[in-house]
């Protein structure tokens, strides 16, 4: 069940701004943002405290909040992991974030913290793990399992029964056949064309017709 508790965003940057600006149009209350500095389309919207240091979270009773993991993900992935992991432990949950204009299927499971953003589509009996980002335009299509501290950027395109392990960065406009497996901890770069399974811990190049290149990290 959706929470209409206020929130705390954690993360002043570009990704910030839209996610804040996805909960402000849902009417839901930001009471602060936690970033050392915000950025110029953050502090255009208003209408919350700025706070400067993740210790400032504590300010707000982990019952009376919840939180938004607003930092982005490349090159701020192990960042983005730690600020979840750290105060997950200490009692506090993460808003679910789904822009108005998004599709997902009623018949998916979204887990804490996954933020689906402006346009993105999810697909009947797919699966997203927590603390992972569906970027802008994203489509994933059916029985997709997305591992957690992901991020699928803006405009990739997934076919069927696609498992994404954990960790696992998609940059802008990859595109991945169907039955395709992603090892966790994966690079795979901007528009390349995935036709076959990616070992753990690679960085892969390529576009039009396959990966041409894979390494380790």
């Amino acid at each position: 069940m959706k929470s209409n508790k206020p929130v705390i965003l954690i993360g002043g940057g570009g990704h910030a701004a839209g996610l804040a600006e996805i909960i402000q149009q849902q009417g839901r209350e930001i009471l602060a943002v936690v970033a050392p500095e915000l950025s110029q389309s953050l502090q255009s919207l208003g209408g919350f405290t700025h706070y400067t240091s993740d210790d400032d979270v504590y300010k707000f009773s982990s019952d009376q909040v919840e939180l938004v993991n607003a930092i982005g993900a490349m090159p701020y992935q192990v960042l983005r992991k730690a600020i979840f992991t750290r105060f997950k432990e200490q009692g506090y949950q993460f808003a679910t974030v789904v822009a108005d204009s998004a599709i997902v299927s009623p018949n998916t499971l979204l887990e804490e913290g996954v933020q689906v953003m402006q346009n993105a589509v999810i697909c009947i009996g797919s699966t997203v793990r927590e603390n992972t980002i569906i970027n802008t335009s994203a489509s994933i299509d059916h029985d997709c399992l997305i591992g957690a501290n992901c991020h699928i950027a803006p405009g990739v395109t997934m076919s069927g029964q696609v498992n994404i392990e954990d960790g696992v960065h998609i940059a802008t406009g990859a595109n991945i056949i169907n039955n395709i497996t992603v090892g966790k901890n994966t690079i795979v770069g901007v528009g390349a064309s995935v036709t076959a399974d990616l070992q753990e811990g690679v960085v892969a190049f390529g576009s039009r017709l396959a990966i041409k290149e894979q390494r380790k990290l």
